[in-house]
């Protein structure tokens, strides 16, 4: 990998669509987009994403049993060439979501890490209105 486009997708002032050329920026940028679909979401890739929703509303015990490992499976069939190291909970919320913490290995053996709040799903980690 060289370079590819930047997650979130944003526009320079120019009207050029924002790169990057960080391996692990992208490896991330990658987990993050499969991390926010669900299955059956993307209509010509239907098995893309991540079943959260089964997983989301089990009780606590329950939830971090298929959390990891719905997170695990996707990773491994959707981007094979990174594992997952570790998935781990931060506690409740206030609002009733959680954070997850995603520690991946990458194929140059870089550790990093992401954290995902449960109630969106999403990179910047906010609740949707």
């Amino acid at each position: 990998m060289s370079r590819a486009i930047s997650f979130p997708y944003t526009i320079d002032p120019n009207g050029v669509a924002e790169y990057t050329e960080s391996a692990t920026k992208i490896y991330v940028d990658r987990v993050l987009t499969l991390l926010s679909y669900y299955v059956g979401q993307r209509p010509m890739l239907p098995t893309y994403g991540v079943n959260w929703s089964k997983s989301l509303f089990e009780n606590d015990s329950d939830a971090q049993i298929a959390i990891p490992l719905a997170i695990s499976e996707a990773i491994a069939k959707w981007i094979p060439e990174v594992s997952v190291t570790s998935v781990d909970f931060v506690g409740n919320n206030f609002d009733g979501t959680e954070n997850v913490i995603v520690s991946l290995k990458l194929p140059d053996d870089t550790l990093t890490s992401l954290t995902i709040n449960t109630g969106t799903i999403n990179y910047s980690g906010t609740i949707a209105g």
